[in-house]
């Protein structure tokens, strides 16, 4: 019963907050940062485009690769453990 009191006083009553809000400031740094280069880099249909990114900022990479707007604009996949191929996505007009 102690666990459970331990994990409602962390989660509602602040426990770790400031480790919450460095990880969605570094989440979203990285996010802004792959929007720059992709944005720099696929101008045309049928561009590719290899970025790198640190171990370190590997799990926000993955995380926002499927979030809006990066998931409806580009196609990005992992190609290694920090290697990442990003192409426009095409759409198809009949």
């Amino acid at each position: 019963m102690g666990e459970l009191m331990d994990w409602v006083k962390e989660r509602y009553f602040g426990g770790n907050s400031k480790n919450t809000t460095r990880d969605l400031i570094k989440k979203q740094k990285v996010k802004n940062a792959i929007i720059a280069v992709c944005n720099e880099n696929l101008t045309e249909a049928g561009d590719t485009f290899e970025f790198e990114v640190k171990p370190e900022d590997l799990q926000y990479a993955t995380a926002v690769i499927a979030e809006e707007p990066l998931k409806s604009k580009y196609i990005i996949y992992q190609i290694s453990e920090t290697m990442f191929s990003a192409r426009l996505q095409e759409l198809e007009l009949f």
